[in-house]
């Protein structure tokens, strides 16, 4: 099982500059994965996958020589981030959501999450160093233990508030936590009741007793229904007293 664990990070102004420009270059292929995939469904009718795009990108980074500044296993965590995007927005649609939309395109404001997946990163003595080659400046960030004896399979580089950096910047690791699947038998029973009036009522050998009654938003609209009436009774009071004064002229 994998498990999340999310550390705030302080960047100086330099270091800032830095994750600015590698998050250009990460939306800008982004973008043009997204524009690709559009328009093989607009022109061919056919659906992209990952490993197609992620075979581009060598010959996509010859062509363009400047995103080699960014570690190559970012932009191919760029290109999965797409891509589970793309399967989030299909299963929503096959589960009938109709106000679910696919993958938008990010402006030059978005601050894109950095992922590192599994390399390109050193966790040493309590700070962790990310590879770039933007400039000198290192990307080093202290973290204390926090990530001591962890297995830790990628970390992110994130910002809470992601236009215009205007959030919090954080780390999210994700590691590996291994669950034994042996099966232990602590001698406790629970029996569980479904029912209408409760929405499950359960009791366990040692006699503890759980319930949960039916949510009834009738009980909380009847009031402000009740309220709405009473208003209008009024007011057709009010009108039927001034009507008959009104005809005493």
């Amino acid at each position: 099982m994998q498990l999340a664990k999310k550390i705030r990070i302080y960047p100086t102004e330099e270091q800032v500059n830095v994750l600015w420009e590698l998050s250009d270059k990460c939306r800008v292929v982004y973008n043009f994965a997204l524009a690709d995939r559009k328009d093989a469904y607009d022109k061919e009718k056919r659906s992209v996958k990952y490993t197609e795009q992620q075979n581009k990108l060598p010959d996509f980074k010859k062509r363009n020589p400047e995103y080699n500044v960014v570690y190559s296993k970012t932009l191919q965590g760029i290109l999965k981030k797409l891509d589970s995007s793309y399967h989030s927005f299909f299963t929503h649609i096959k589960n009938g959501d109709k106000k679910a939309r696919p993958p938008n395109f990010k402006g030059r404001n978005y601050l894109m999450t950095i992922p590192y997946n599994q390399s390109g990163f050193k966790i040493e003595d309590g700070i962790i160093t990310f590879s770039h080659k933007v400039s000198n400046v290192p990307l080093s960030f202290e973290i204390g233990n926090l990530a001591e004896g962890l297995n830790v399979k990628q970390v992110e580089i994130v910002n809470d508030n992601p236009y215009k950096a205007r959030g919090k910047f954080f780390i999210c690791i994700v590691y590996d936590v291994e669950i034994e699947d042996t099966y232990f038998d602590n001698g406790i029973y629970q029996a569980i009741d479904l029912g209408i009036t409760k929405i499950v009522t359960a009791i366990n050998t040692e006699g503890k007793f759980f319930e949960v009654k039916t949510p009834r938003p009738d009980n909380y609209w009847n009031q402000k229904i009740d309220a709405a009436k009473s208003r209008r009774d009024h007011c057709i009071g009010v009108k039927k007293r001034f009507c008959k004064k009104a005809g005493d002229f």
